[in-house]
């Protein structure tokens, strides 16, 4: 289903209306209702919205339903109503046995009220502790209360991608705090975003990440915990019966695939996230080296002539189309500028370099046990990182066709390089917590 099968086609209109600021502060005061009203009265929202158009100037739209009031603050607020009423953001209807008018925001339109809301504060989201929220929550359910381990995964499933997601924020907004540091050249607005603004989102966000919630302490734990549930088929059996008993399944194997898929999330998401990690250490670091340089470059510029013709240069680079043009005028006026040239006795040839070679005997190689089992274990990681256990799990599964138990090896066919990969994974990870196959080792060789 499209977005726009859901939400009205001039929905957003609102948003680009020239009258956008004050429809924008009346949604937010629609948004502020909704949170402290369970029914809001048309009155009351109409009389709070007079407020915000008394130093207001709202102009009458063309599609406006005009009426002889339109000119008055109370017949301005109706015709904003009667819009958000045309745009789709909002009901009119009369509470239950009675007269009274209210208003019932559409289910599609709350979230946005809630963003525009988010976007215009600004505000810095405290950090969850995600982490620990996920590995307490399993941890407890394993020991206390098994009955109850299919909600433990699904919270720890949406922690998980809870945790993604403020990973990819943090890592993305650190990139616009470094964008924000190659536009900018005033040191006072540098030291502001630099003490202020990135060291209020490092404190709420990167250093709980790094300290309190840390994912190498608890990655370990989780990643054990879910092992053991998949090894458990009287535990699976008995979050199946439950799954199907909240959620109404159809059937117990639609139940399994749900809760399979869930762990298999969870453990291919803990598997990466380390890598994600490491890269928001990176761009933190990148940040503080180009913040400190900066000011430094703009606490110590170059107060020369050369530092003032740079100055200019800068002027100019960054200036509108209109006045770019005054200032090459005023430029070309009163600075010469010239390209100077000299010959000297370099300049005609580079002498050339004569080298002799020598035969010698080659270097003997080295061989280092070591470094080719840090190279082994290298590549292994990465094939991981390709290929997680689900998929090799999925893999073997198809190796089987109903009601087939057992497969020799010279059955198995291999169409392409990955199929290769996924049978070698198969059988290195053979003996790992959770996988529902085993492998016999017998003598020959199949070609």
């Amino acid at each position: 289903m499209g977005l726009f099968d859901i939400v009205p086609s001039n929905f957003f209109s609102v948003l680009v209306s020239g009258n956008r600021e004050i429809y924008v502060e009346s949604l937010m005061l629609l948004h502020d209702l909704f949170k402290f009203e369970l029914n809001i009265k048309v009155d009351d929202y109409i009389s709070s919205l007079i407020s915000i158009l008394e130093d207001r100037a709202y102009v009458i739209e063309e599609d406006d339903e005009e009426s002889e009031n339109s000119t008055t603050l109370s017949g301005k607020a109706r015709l904003i109503l009667n819009r958000f009423i045309k745009t789709g953001w909002v009901d009119k209807e009369f509470l239950d046995s009675s007269f009274v008018e209210i208003l019932t925001p559409r289910n599609y339109a709350i979230p946005v009220m809630k963003l525009l809301s988010e976007l215009g504060e600004n505000n810095i989201h405290e950090y969850n502790s995600l982490v620990f929220a996920t590995y307490s929550g399993l941890k407890q359910a394993k020991t206390e209360h098994e009955e109850q381990m299919y909600e433990a995964v699904l919270s720890a499933k949406a922690n998980t991608q809870q945790l993604q997601y403020e990973l990819r924020t943090l890592y993305h907004g650190i990139r616009g705090f470094i964008r924000d540091i190659q536009e900018q050249g005033d040191v006072n607005l540098l030291l502001q975003n630099h003490f202020e603004e990135y060291k209020k989102m490092s404190d709420r966000i990167y250093h709980p990440i790094k300290t309190m919630d840390s994912i190498h302490r608890y990655m370990a734990p989780i990643q054990s915990l879910l092992a053991d549930i998949l090894a458990d088929e009287h535990l699976l059996q008995m979050m199946s019966e439950r799954a199907m008993t909240i959620k109404k399944h159809e059937d117990e194997n639609e139940a399994g695939h749900e809760i399979i898929s869930a762990i298999d999330y969870i453990l291919d998401t803990y598997q990466s996230v380390g890598g994600v990690i490491n890269e928001i250490d990176r761009k933190h670091s990148t940040y503080t080296k180009s913040s400190i340089e900066k000011i430094q470059y703009l606490m110590t510029a170059d107060q020369s002539i050369k530092g003032k013709l740079l100055d200019l240069m800068k002027a100019y680079a960054f200036s509108e189309d209109e006045n770019r043009e005054k200032i090459g005028l005023l430029l070309e006026n009163n600075i010469r500028v010239n390209r100077q040239e000299f010959l000297d006795g370099k300049s005609i040839y580079h002498k050339s370099v004569r080298s002799r070679r020598v035969d010698t005997n080659p270097l003997p190689i080295d061989k280092d046990e070591g470094f080719s089992d840090e190279v082994m274990a290298g590549m292994l990681e990465q094939l991981k990182k390709g290929y997680p256990i689900a998929r090799v799990r999925a893999y073997v599964d198809g190796l089987f066709p109903d009601g087939v138990k057992e497969i020799h090896s010279s059955d198995i066919h291999f169409d392409d390089d990955s199929e290769f990969i996924l049978f070698m994974l198969a059988t290195m990870r053979a003996t790992d917590k959770g996988m529902n196959y085993l492998i016999a080792m017998e003598d020959g060789r199949v070609l």
